[in-house]
Order: C-alpha cells, then sequence, then structure tokens
C-alpha cells in the first residue's frame, strides 16, 4: 500500500472533510507510518480527482 492509498482511505471514511495536519495523524496512528503534512499536500495535488478541498478540508468528490 502506497501513500496514495493510505490518504485516500482517511480522507474517504470521513463525510466532513478533514484538514491536512489530520490527515497525516490519521495516517500515522493507523499504518505506522511517519507521513508529513507536505507529503499529504503533494498527493492531494497529484490526484485532483480523487479529491476536493473546500473550506481548507480535503474531502471525497460528490457522487450524483
Amino acid at each position: 500500500m502506497d501513500i496514495r492509498d493510505m490518504v485516500v482511505e482517511i480522507v474517504y471514511e470521513n463525510k466532513d472533510g478533514l484538514f491536512l495536519l489530520q490527515i497525516g495523524e490519521g495516517v500515522n496512528k493507523r499504518f505506522n507510518t511517519h507521513i508529513t503534512t507536505r507529503d499529504v499536500e503533494q498527493v492531494v495535488k497529484k490526484n485532483p480527482k480523487l479529491f476536493v478541498e473546500e473550506n481548507g478540508k480535503i474531502k471525497c468528490p460528490p457522487t450524483y
């Protein structure tokens, strides 16, 4: 499992969205992997179809 998969799993579990720091902490706790907010930010920017930023929080894209 790579960093992108870990970030996706954490973000998609929370419908209200999470801040970058919260995502990093969630990955650190669940997967015992050290990840920084900069790593999370890079994953989000490289995968714009997987994430939506709203009010500073990262969310999964809406499904219609």
